[in-house]
């Protein structure tokens, strides 16, 4: 009988119905005739097209509809006239919104085109959660295209599993399904069942937070809703599954935009190990804009919609088969009635499943025994006037039939409840389907189950177990049991059901007897009644893949190596034998070399041999030595602008630092003082006097010119007073200044307030006198007498603060009445002036002990604790905000290492060229050494250039390029000369791009560290890693000591010998300081009537009372000590009767009463005070705190962009007035940052123009015209003269020379700049050093525009400047010639540029909490400003909320490793001199991951990646059994960023494609190649190395672009072909290695639910004979998840990588992201496909980098970084192709050296930078 079974590897596919006519035109939403695309084409079960057209009445549209079991219902085209005008009344309601809703859906698709896939979890974990739409959710997940629809367990797995996989990254969301959503389901029963199921499950059996209480996206409670809670960004689906539910998507969308809130399409999320990545948009001020001009159109939309949908939905009569009428009001009511039957039958509950079967069986049987007599007439009528086929087509079931239906239904249901999962994944695999006839009574079930999950919810008080929920029906169970009774029951095939599944079949058939009240339908047994076919054979092609599994096993290999890290999971593993064809076929030898003389073993030169080497190429002649010098000595002037002139440290002789000395020892030297000693004593003492003595002469003579000064210009008169304090040494003379200035402030404000117009009062005066008195107070309290302290009290009682007044000197005795003294007080408490005023001069606690080692300030104790891990040669984590001070001991390390030796290297570790450049500048002016010849102090070593790298001592350089020296084996003798390695910015170990680099260093290095960072949330984790690396080399060298590694150390002499054998410390310190040295304060820019309104931004205003009770404030929320007084003053204006308020009075509080000087650490505890204040207001009465922060948000007003962008002049103009430049202006967009900079200085020259005087322009043009006469006159006077010597010619030339200066000198009043048309100070700069600074922008690109900025103090600054030129703007910047930088990112990590004040003018999703500190952190200059400022322009409320209350992102690591760089490692292995130290640093590399710290799962997942990748690189022929380096693997390793790019490149080459391709054309005797050829080889090179995707709805916008290259050409077929035969090797490798590893996976896990964790687990159910034929087995599927075994997949299916990820174990935990697969064919979840970028090709044509902003939607900067990176891989693999192949006329090398040569003349000398 089993030959009569027909399997298959049955399996749906993505959805075809994207039809090409709908590709290329922008969707219409508001159509009814719409394509619903792969959303509509859902069918519970198998995609079936043969169903009758009267089989259902519902709303048409073209393309395939989802139905509602499993079958695809079409529309109907003969109903009746009742229902079809029915139909058309309600569509009319939407008719007259059909233009609104067709922009709407214009307005959606172009905004969803331009999103960008983002990392959607860095910043916002532990701020703000997300918002995921349910419906959205739904649909991803229904449709997802690896789904057997029917197959509800494997429905909930998908969707717990995108769940799980948010809430493993601690994500924090939740889930909103609208009430009104749910009507739209209503013509899909089946999905509708689903939908509701789905909801149930999550709210009774996992803690998600569900909202199901919102009507909809427009109803004031979700407005309630947003307001309070305000998600960063929203999850929804752009598609709905008919046109209605899209407008209704739509209509979210928009409103979520214009909201603020971020829009993250569902269908197109990624994930790897750590991260979840989706396209995200942006929301923007014209989304705004749109909904409130339209708001009214689309809320009437919206409610016409929902009404369309609910009219529908209440239609109680239902036709059938065409004369079968359901009522679902009785309906309704009859679940309503069975459902109290049974709850009084079973009182103390079961299973959900049990429950839903039996009313279900019951209700439907007895509704339909009714609606069979009703239609006899109706049915006799019809069979006269119809054809045959649709006679047979409307035949209904019988009611025995239907009963039969209903029995197998409830045996299934049996089988659920007591088969374990792994038996049910043995299902069999059928290829029949329910026949057409059935699908409206599978319909009528699926009504009637969705009444029964609406009756369930809504009933609490009876004990139903949900655990079965997920788990309600299996259609294919159902199916198989139907077959089996259908044919091979009815052949002979008599099985045993088992006692125990018998018993609980009757007992629940039964019930549904006893429900139904009918004993005519039948016992339990036969299960079968009747002979009606229910189910058809579908003619179906083979699913799955056709490749053959190989025999399970691993090629055996033989490393040392792969043993120490993997051999625990390789001795659980199989291999295969010798002679398995597997094995045997490694050592046939490719034919590609001889053909084309082309060596693949040569070995290639690496990525150091070919950086451009500045100080080689320029040695050899005297120009290029003149340009080395010059660029040395620009480094030296660029390092002074950094450091100022007087620091710099001349190492004569190697020799120790001296070291802090012991207090103890200093002690008792005292009492043995030496005559010499004593000597030195009275000499100094006798050179203090002389000094003393001169300074008071020196104050004697400024005194009175100061006072003078300070009387009529204060502030002049102030700053001279206090510069001569700066560089004043003697104490009692700097006590009398003081003295001085404290007279003059009081007598200046006295004078003040005698004033008539002193009713506004200077309050910088009390400022100054106050601060006049602290100094004295605090620092010369020794030298104070009581006239002083009289004083100091009279002049504290006159301004108003007597109670300081008699804390200081009681015997102050009253002046004239309180009336005659009151004029002179500012009417304020102390303690409050003091914190409102005085913030930013509060004293901090400081040490005032010097230490020895640094001599140009006094070192905290945190900085000491650096100067002492140096010291001690130990590692550290530093983290201290920025400007804090934390870079110094990266120089104190430098020079440490100087003075040692000339042998030891320090490798300071920079993220970016221009920190590079920086620290270059820093090192040559700090440093000079004489060093033997061939040595010098500094070199550098980048992508782009180098100098000095390996005879240096200080090495400056990026993560990658110490990584290739770390990794090349030719280089491992230097490596061993590093002594310290400091990682500045070592937060990016926790980037996206580039981390696993920053953590390879870490590992690899054995000498100690010093690792910077202002931004790390988590550094006790960090340095809990590091440790753990520490102790790993410790262990190592333990183990090496006798080694010979050893004995080759270099040579030294004695005594440097004995410093190497001092060996460095293993202790790694956390050096944690969280006090910034300046206070941040915040404001927010509003345009409004053409003016700006700019309001401080408190920093509570950020928070909500949610956020409060489950973080707290954050740690890093700090208040300046104004900020403290406005939330004091607010939360008594808030509660008035709050009880604390007098306690927390500034005058009352403990710190501040009666106190003359209040610290910086008071301040500090009265903002903690304040902060658990209102903490506790929380727990008393949460709706006071609400009042306050709604009392402290600052006003805004919105405007739109352009207006923002027009009037960012006059905005700068108004910082400048308010005294906050100099200001850098970040932004995220290049060409904003140019524009923006532009614009300033046309606002300038308009300026300029308009105040002057209408005849100067004519006055102008005359003198230009009489300086050209003159200088030509001169000229022939001066030609005539060498032929005579005329005295009246020489006069002649005398008086032309005087009038040409006079000329010129009126020329130069004409054109000067007027002060108030230039933001440069002239006095700063002088023109000398200017023009010196300026000519190094000589033959840089744009020099001219940028010359002209520069001149008026503006510059811009971004990555795709030249180095030069960022380098001139960073200098004048900090020489404070410039006021104005407009900026990109590039000045955010580390770039020493400070400011007064930073400004956000643009909104973007990498504007990240991260990123906001790294800039904001640039404002506020230590020892200049007194307080930073940060300016929000045009950005949104709920963006700044978030920026500031988000904590900075945790260090996670990123995924550590990839096959490119396991071929690295076994390189390095093989090749390495030194084998043992070679293998350690591999073994730390694979060991110690900051991903699998601590985290044994992702160890053992890291292992098995490894044990993959080395069968992988075996079989590809990159590595020998002995794991020795072959073939193409240095090629392979040359481009391992470009991974899997680098091993398809090969393959390609190997066929011969390249030269095939390459055909070039001679032209006078040289090959140039066509322009056919250079861009079909564009194409190729960009489908390899250029690989940028579009979000798949921008392919209904490819004909708005009919002249730019918007989506890249596909591969030629010729390509393709070589790319499926590398994809099918690599699937077939990857599937093995599946199968193998399979066996280690946790099976309890992997038959558990993700999220619920509800198990399916259990016993193997062995005495059912039904049981073992339904479940045989017979189909591999050892690597498929049983969950995704009910759909069908089969190990054979985990050859389509569109499969794996979703269907393999999933705590095997290897990511198939992480395979070196090429997709030629990307797509979403729903199987639509996901274009590629052609912005390489559109530039390559078009040479224009706005093309790419305008066509391709990228960002400038990006666009210019992603041509840069191409043109620099197109360079790469020229040189690769020239060094392995002999023929240098070979057409490949000749044409890629062609597209190089053409990609860097279009780039032009940006490729240099």
């Amino acid at each position: 009988m089993a030959s009569t079974l027909t399997t298959s590897n049955e399996k749906s596919s993505p959805s075809n119905s994207e039809s090409e006519g709908d590709s290329d035109t922008e969707s219409d939403s508001c159509d009814d005739n719409e394509s619903t695309e792969s959303l509509s084409s859902f069918d519970q079960s198998e995609e079936e097209d043969h169903l009758s057209s009267e089989d259902v009445i519902e709303e048409p549209a073209s393309g395939k509809l989802p139905c509602d079991f499993e079958v695809n219902e079409e529309k109907s085209s003969e109903v009746e006239a009742t229902d079809i005008n029915s139909c058309e009344l309600e569509r009319s309601g939407l008719t007259e919104y059909k233009e609104i809703l067709r922009k709407l859906s214009s307005v959606i698709l172009k905004t969803l085109s331009k999103s960008k896939m983002v990392s959607l979890l860095k910043d916002f974990v532990e701020s703000e959660f997300f918002l995921i739409d349910g419906d959205s959710l739904f649909i991803t997940c229904a449709f997802n295209v690896n789904l057997k629809k029917g197959q509800t367990l494997h429905f909930f797995y998908i969707v717990e599993r995108f769940l799980h996989d948010f809430i493993q990254k601690e994500a924090k969301f939740v889930i909103v399904f609208f009430k009104d959503a749910e009507n739209m389901y209503f013509n899909y029963p089946g999905l509708l069942v689903l939908r509701t199921t789905l909801i149930q499950h999550l709210e009774c059996n996992t803690d998600i937070t569900i909202h199901t209480e919102f009507s909809n996206c427009l109803s004031p409670e979700w407005e309630l809703f947003l307001k309070e809670y305000y998600p960063y960004f929203l999850i929804v689906s752009e598609k709905g599954i008919t046109p209605r539910q899209t407008d209704f998507l739509n209509i979210f969308i928009i409103h979520a935009l214009q909201k603020k809130i971020n829009i993250v399409q569902s269908l197109g999320i990624e994930s790897d190990v750590l991260r979840i990545y989706g396209c995200c948009a942006s929301s923007c001020y014209s989304h705004k804009e749109f909904f409130e001009m339209h708001e009214i159109q689309l809320r009437h939309a919206l409610h016409a919609c929902v009404i369309e949908c609910y009219q529908k939905s209440q239609n109680t009569d239902i036709f059938l088969y065409g004369h079968l009428k359901l009522n679902l009001g009785y309906m309704q009511k009859e679940v309503h009635q069975t459902f109290f039957l049974l709850q009084n039958l079973w009182p103390e509950g079961g299973d959900v499943r049990n429950v839903v079967c039996s009313i279900l069986c019951s209700v439907t049987l007895k509704l339909y025994k009714k609606m069979l007599p009703d239609a006899q007439d109706c049915e006799n009528i019809n069979t006269r006037t119809e054809n045959p086929n649709i006679q047979d087509l409307k035949k209904p079931p019988t009611l025995h039939e239907a009963a039969d239906l209903c029995r197998m239904y409830c045996l299934s249901v049996i089988f659920l409840q007591y088969l374990p999962l792994f038996q049910r994944a043995k299902g069999r695999i059928i290829t029949y389907i329910w026949d057409r006839t059935l699908s409206p009574f599978l319909r009528i079930l699926k009504k009637c189950e969705f009444f029964i999950l609406k009756q369930l919810k809504a009933k609490n008080n009876w004990n139903v177990n949900f655990t079965g929920l997920p788990d309600l029906t299996d259609n294919s169970l159902w199916k198989n049991i139907a077959y089996y009774y259908e044919i091979e029951y009815s052949a002979g095939l008599n099985l045993g059901l088992g006692d125990t599944l018998m018993q609980e079949y009757q007992k629940l058939w039964n019930m549904v007897l006893t429900l139904s009240g009918d004993g005519d339908l039948g016992g339990p047994m036969p299960v079968r009644t009747t002979s009606r076919l229910f189910l058809t054979q579908k003619k179906t092609s083979p699913g799955g893949s056709n490749q053959e599994i190989h025999k399970l096993g691993l090629i055996p290999l033989k490393a040392d190596l792969i043993d120490d890290y993997a051999g625990d999971i390789l001795s659980e593993l199989p291999f295969l034998s010798s002679d398995d064809p597997a094995v045997t076929s490694l050592s046939k030898k490719k034919e590609f070399d001889e053909l084309r003389h082309w060596h693949s073993f040569r070995p290639l030169s690496d990525d150091f041999e070919r950086t451009r080497c500045n100080s080689e190429s320029k040695s050899k002649d005297s120009r290029g030595r003149r340009e080395m010098q010059k660029l040395h000595h620009f480094y030296h002037v660029f390092g002074k602008s950094l450091i100022g002139s007087n620091r710099s440290v001349r190492i004569i002789r190697e020799r120790a630092l001296p070291p802090p000395e012991n207090p103890s020892v200093q002690k008792k030297r005292k009492h043995q003082k030496t005559n010499a000693e004593k000597f030195i004593e009275e000499n100094q003492k006798r050179q203090l006097a002389k000094l003393e003595k001169r300074e008071e002469e020196r104050w004697n003579n400024l005194s009175l010119h100061i006072e003078k000064e300070i009387k009529e210009n204060p502030n002049s008169g102030i700053k001279r007073l206090e510069d001569f304090l700066q560089i004043c040494h003697v104490k009692s003379v700097k006590f009398t200044a003081e003295m001085v200035g404290l007279d003059a402030c009081f007598k200046l404000w006295m004078e003040h307030c005698l004033k008539p117009e002193a009713e506004s009062r200077d309050i910088s005066i009390i400022i100054n006198l106050m601060k006049r008195i602290h100094v004295i107070h605090e620092k010369y309290s020794e030298l104070l007498q009581n006239t002083h302290r009289q004083k100091l009290a009279t002049y504290l009682k006159y301004i108003g603060f007597g109670n300081l007044a008699h804390s200081l000197s009681p015997q102050v005795q009253e002046s004239g009445t309180k009336k005659n003294i009151s004029k002179y007080s500012v009417h304020m408490g102390a303690a409050r002036f003091q914190l409102t005023y005085m913030g930013p001069y509060l004293f901090r606690e400081e040490r005032n002990d010097p230490d020895p080692r640094v001599h140009h300030f006094i070192p905290d104790t945190w900085q000491r604790e650096l100067l002492d891990v140096v010291d001690n040669n130990e590692s550290a984590v530093i983290v201290a905000p920025t400007s804090s001070g934390k870079t110094y001991a990266s120089y104190y390390c430098m020079e440490k290492i100087l003075r040692e030796s000339n042998e030891g290297v320090v490798v300071y570790v920079a993220p970016t060229k221009a920190l590079v450049n920086q620290v270059v500048g820093t090192v040559c002016s700090l440093f000079t050494k004489a060093l033997p010849r061939g040595l010098v102090v500094c070199g550098v070593f980048t992508r782009d250039y180098r100098h000095d790298t390996l005879n240096c001592q200080i090495l400056v350089t990026v993560p990658q390029c110490l990584e290739i020296l770390l990794l090349s084996p030719h280089n491992q003798q230097w490596v061993k000369r590093i002594r310290y390695v400091i990682f500045d910015e070592v937060h990016c170990l926790g980037g996206e791009i580039g981390a696993e680099v920053w953590e390879h260093l870490l590992v690899m290095i054995r000498c100690p560290f010093l690792a910077l960072s202002a931004t790390i949330s988590n550094p006790e984790y960090l340095t809990e890693w590091l440790v753990s690396i520490k102790r790993y080399w410790q262990l190592i060298e333990s183990t090496m000591e006798n080694s010979d590694s050893l004995k080759n150390t270099l040579k030294l002499p004695k005594k440097q010998q004995r410093k190497r054998i001092e060996k460095p410390s293993y202790r790694v310190r956390l050096v944690w300081y969280k006090e910034r040295y300046n206070d941040l304060e915040k404001y927010v820019c509003s345009l409004k009537d053409n003016d700006f309104i700019i309001e401080h931004y408190h920093p509570c205003a950020a928070l909500t009372v949610k956020h409060i009770e489950k973080y707290g404030i954050p740690s890093d929320l700090g208040f300046s000590p104004r900020e403290s007084i406005l939330l004091y003053d607010a939360m008594v204006q808030v509660w008035p009767e709050w009880t604390r308020m007098q306690e927390l009075e500034p005058e009352e509080f403990r710190c501040f009463k009666n106190k003359i000087v209040i610290m910086r650490a008071d301040a500090k505890l009265y903002e903690e005070e304040l902060k658990k204040e209102m903490i506790r207001w929380i727990q008393l009465d949460p709706s006071k705190v609400n009042q306050l922060l709604e009392y402290l948000k600052p006003q805004t007003f919105d405007s739109a962009k352009t207006e923002k962008q027009r009037m960012f002049p006059c905005f700068v103009e108004k910082l400048k007035e308010m005294d906050k430049l100099p200001a850098i202006f970040f932004s995220y967009n290049i060409h904003s940052v140019e524009i923006s900079a532009s614009r300033l200085l046309m606002n300038l020259i308009s300026k300029q123009n308009t105040n002057n005087d209408p005849n100067s322009e004519r006055e102008k043009k005359n003198l230009y015209r009489k300086l050209w006469k003159a200088v030509r006159t001169q000229k022939r006077n001066c030609a005539a003269f060498l032929n005579s010597d005329s005295s009246a010619r020489i006069q002649r030339i005398i008086l032309l020379s005087a009038e040409i200066k006079e000329i010129r000198k009126n020329l130069k009043k004409l054109t000067g700049v007027p002060p108030h048309c230039t933001y440069t100070d002239h006095t700063v700069v002088d023109n000398q050093t200017l023009t010196k600074i300026l000519s190094r922008l000589r033959g840089t690109r744009q020099s001219y525009k940028l010359q002209s900025l520069l001149r008026r103090g503006i510059g811009y600054h971004h990555g795709s400047m030249e180095y030069k030129q960022r380098q001139v703007v960073e200098m004048l910047f900090r020489l404070k010639h410039l006021k104005v930088v407009t900026a990109t990112s590039s000045l955010a990590l580390g770039i020493n540029m400070p400011c007064k004040s930073v400004v956000f003018t643009e909104d973007s999703v990498f504007l990240d909490a991260l990123n906001f500190r790294q800039m904001s952190g640039r404002a506020g200059r230590r020892g200049e400003d007194l307080i930073g400022n940060v300016f929000f322009y045009d950005i949104p409320l709920p963006k700044i909320e978030r920026l500031l209350k988000s904590n900075v992102p945790k260090l996670k690591g990123q995924f550590p490793l990839s096959v490119s760089l396991i071929l690295r490692l076994m390189l390095l292995v093989a090749k390495a001199d030194d084998k043992e130290d070679a293998k350690a640093k591999a073994l730390s590399v694979l060991q110690h991951s900051l991903m699998s710290f601590k985290q044994p799962k992702i160890k053992c997942m890291l292992k098995f990646y490894f044990i993959y990748s080395l069968q992988f690189l075996v079989t590809e022929g990159y590595l020998n059994q002995d794991c020795i380096p072959i073939g193409y693997s240095g090629l392979v390793s040359h481009l391992h960023y470009h991974e899997p790019a680098n091993f398809v490149f090969v393959s390609l080459l190997e066929k011969c494609l390249f030269h095939k391709l390459c055909i070039p054309t001679n032209i006078d005797g040289s090959k140039r190649f066509s322009n056919d050829v250079m861009e079909t080889l564009v194409v190729v090179v960009a489908n390899l190395f250029g690989r940028q995707y579009f979000p798949p709805c921008v392919k209904n916008l490819k004909k708005k672009f009919p002249h730019s290259v918007v989506i890249l050409d596909d591969l030629p077929k010729e390509f393709v072909t070589v790319v499926e035969e590398h994809n099918n090797r690599v699937q077939k490798n990857f599937v093995s290695f599946l199968l193998t590893i399979s066996k280690l996976a946790d099976m309890r896990k992997e038959h558990q639910l993700p999220l619920s964790e509800i198990d399916f687990s259990g016993k193997e159910y062995g005495d059912s004979e039904l049981v073992s034929h339904l479940m045989p087995g017979t189909e591999s599927r050892t690597a498929v998840s049983p969950f995704a075994c009910l759909s069908n997949i089969t190990d054979q299916d985990l050859f389509d990588f569109d499969v794996v990820n979703d269907a393999m174990l999933r705590t095997i935990d290897v990511n198939v992201n992480n395979i070196p697969y090429l997709c030629l064919d990307k797509r979403d979840k729903n199987g639509r496909k996901c274009p590629l970028n052609g912005y390489v090709l559109n530039f390559y044509k078009t040479g224009s980098l706005s093309a790419l902003t305008l066509d391709n939607w990228l960002n400038m900067g990006d666009a210019f970084n992603l041509i840069r990176t191409f043109a620099l891989t197109i360079q790469s693999i020229r040189i690769s192709l020239s060094e392995l192949c002999d023929d240098a006329d070979d057409n490949v090398v000749l044409a890629f050296k062609q597209l190089s040569e053409a990609f860097k003349t279009k780039l032009g000398k940006k490729i240099k930078d």
